[in-house]
């Protein structure tokens, strides 16, 4: 892959051959090739991939995603696919991901069976989960005495519960990251967290201040709420269409990987593009958090979500690859048979 090539390419005359742009150019060439051989990336080659995604206003990502996708082309699923939260057709897949491209985000209309909602919920209630600022230990959530503002859930606990397994094969889900990615999708990781009204101001560490996510090239996150969310316990909050090369203005991008204030996002995007989701237990949204988004502070009570993200490469973060250890018997034969999906998966005493 002649990434170098692509950047140079990329960046104007005017600021290609400065020393610090060279020096990220080159971080990130050659980590890139070293990730293709050893599976792992360096810090350096991931903060070069954000830095010149500052540098470039977004662009640097799409044009290493059209080399990714050109390696791992995506299925063609024409066939009305059935899922856990219904059926949908060609056209139903196409509007999703015409939404997805144009804005962002998309809110599906369907949501999750009930049972899976409550089942899900009591076992965020019954699990320990880890609190900052070291998440050293694990807690239970108790919402009558909340001690932290957030409660993340470990990735390894959430892999092995069962409804979460079945919710990682959804035929549904799979192929909408097929379509946004335009390749296979692998599976990164899942996550879960709750939320509380602790803290009444924005918190750093609860994702509470816009910005942007910057893990890998490329890659799209679907979320599960599952208990009722209103303006008064944290809804999630994006603007509409940030997620685009050149819809990031460069005196924000300038500050690099930062958080952003409301008041310093205000003067560059009109009122109707700072969107608030709303909804009911059950609902399901699908979004790029390269959009810039943050969670609201909690006025009262909670605010739990489930997250799942699927990335085209898992070139970026260093994730640690999960560990199943309870696997279905359904779970097992789909990762199996589905080695790209299952890319950052482990199947401890499997059958194979």
């Amino acid at each position: 892959m002649n990434l170098k090539s692509i950047i140079n390419r990329l960046l104007p005359k005017s600021i290609k051959h400065k020393i610090r742009l060279r020096k990220q150019i080159e971080a990130l060439y050659d980590g890139y090739n070293n990730f293709l051989k050893e599976g792992n990336t360096s810090h350096k080659a991931h903060m070069s991939l954000i830095n010149l995604y500052c540098s470039t206003g977004g662009e640097i990502n799409d044009r290493i995603q059209q080399k990714v996708k050109s390696v791992n082309p995506a299925k063609k699923i024409t066939d009305k696919l059935e899922g856990i939260s219904g059926s949908y057709n060609k056209d139903d897949f196409k509007e999703i991901n015409n939404e997805l491209n144009g804005n962002g985000y998309v809110k599906f209309e369907k949501k999750l069976p009930k049972d899976i909602v409550q089942r899900l919920y009591h076992y965020a209630l019954q699990t320990g989960a880890k609190i900052p600022p070291k998440y050293d230990k694990s807690i239970i959530y108790d919402p009558e005495n909340p001690i932290a503002e957030i409660y993340r859930f470990d990735n390894n606990d959430l892999v092995n519960n069962r409804d979460i397994q079945s919710l990682m094969m959804d035929p549904v889900l799979l192929n909408i990251a097929r379509n946004y990615l335009e390749c296979e999708p692998i599976f990164d990781f899942p996550a879960m967290w709750w939320s509380t009204a602790l803290n009444k101001e924005a918190s750093s560490e609860a994702a509470q201040l816009y910005h942007f996510d910057m893990d890998r090239i490329k890659w799209l996150k679907i979320f599960f709420y599952l208990n009722d969310v209103t303006e008064e316990n944290g809804p999630h909050r994006y603007i509409e269409g940030s997620h685009k090369p050149g819809h990031k203005p460069a005196e924000l991008l300038r500050r690099g990987y930062a958080r952003i204030s409301d008041a310093d996002m205000k003067p560059y995007y009109k009122q109707e593009e700072f969107k608030i989701l709303c909804a009911e237990a059950g609902t399901v949204f699908a979004g790029d958090t390269k959009c810039w988004h943050k969670g609201t502070p909690l006025v009262s009570g909670h605010r739990l979500v489930l997250e799942f993200e699927y990335t085209s490469s898992l070139f970026g973060a260093n994730i640690p690859k999960m560990e199943v250890k309870k696997p279905s018997s359904a779970f097992e034969d789909f990762c199996m048979n589905n080695k790209i999906f299952a890319s950052n998966i482990q199947l401890i005493n499997s059958k194979s």
